[in-house]
């Protein structure tokens, strides 16, 4: 039963996240529609990272940044733009590693909302 619990929550949260990536991807560039190519990407990366570091292998966070950082170097800005790619780019990182953490967690202690659930 939790094992169907997290995937509902993963399943549920993915989605939240693909609009709220949206939203703000057209609040920063602009765009009109939703880019699933980068939704699917974003979901690839929090899979990766929860699965390293479900297993407590946290180096894989320092291959990931390095990664993602070779990947966005030749990124030029387009003029009077200032930063809002650096900003999007740091913001969706940032909430893409936090919501792998979050898997891990509730990962990590299934045991404990069995429990509670089990109370309910």
């Amino acid at each position: 039963m939790t094992a169907l619990l997290i995937i509902a929550i993963v399943l549920i949260s993915e989605t939240v996240l693909g609009f709220l990536f949206s939203i703000i991807a057209q609040v920063f560039y602009k765009k009109t529609t939703i880019d699933f190519k980068s939704l699917f990407k974003g979901f690839i990366e929090r899979m990766f990272l929860m699965i390293f570091l479900f297993h407590n292998l946290a180096p894989a966070l320092t291959f990931f940044s390095a990664l993602k950082l070779a990947t966005r170097l030749k990124h030029d800005e387009p003029a009077g733009q200032g930063n809002r790619f650096n900003d999007y780019y740091l913001i969706g990182n940032l909430v893409s590693v936090t919501i792998a953490l979050f898997y891990v967690y509730l990962l990590n202690n299934t045991k404990s909302i069995d429990a509670i659930l089990k109370l309910l």
